[in-house]
C-alpha cells in the first residue's frame, strides 16, 4: 500500500505560461458628433466589447458627453456622443 503523501510528493504537472503581448487600446475621439459604430469603423481591429467599455468610461471620467440620439425606422436608437472642449 502506497502512501498519500508519497502519491502526491511524485506527482508533478507541467503547464506552459503563455506570456501576452496584447497592446493597449488607445481611442481618437472625433471631432462633432459621433456614434459607437463610427468608433468601431475607425478601429477595425478593436473588440466591440473594449470600444463600448472606453465609451463609458469616459463619460464617467467627463472626457466625452451625450450628444443625443437617432431615432431608426427598426430597432434601438442609436446613441450620439461628443467631445468635451476645455
Amino acid at each position: 500500500m502506497t502512501n498519500e503523501n508519497q502519491v502526491k510528493k511524485d506527482l508533478s504537472v507541467e503547464t506552459d505560461i503563455s506570456i501576452s503581448k496584447k497592446k493597449k487600446l488607445v481611442v481618437n475621439w472625433p471631432d462633432g458628433q459621433f456614434s459607437i459604430a463610427d468608433l468601431e469603423r475607425e478601429h477595425p481591429a478593436a473588440v466591440p466589447i473594449t470600444l463600448r467599455f472606453r465609451v463609458k468610461k469616459a463619460l464617467e471620467n467627463g472626457t466625452i458627453k451625450s450628444a443625443g440620439k437617432v431615432e431608426g425606422e427598426i430597432g434601438r436608437p442609436t446613441l450620439l456622443f461628443e467631445r468635451v472642449t476645455s
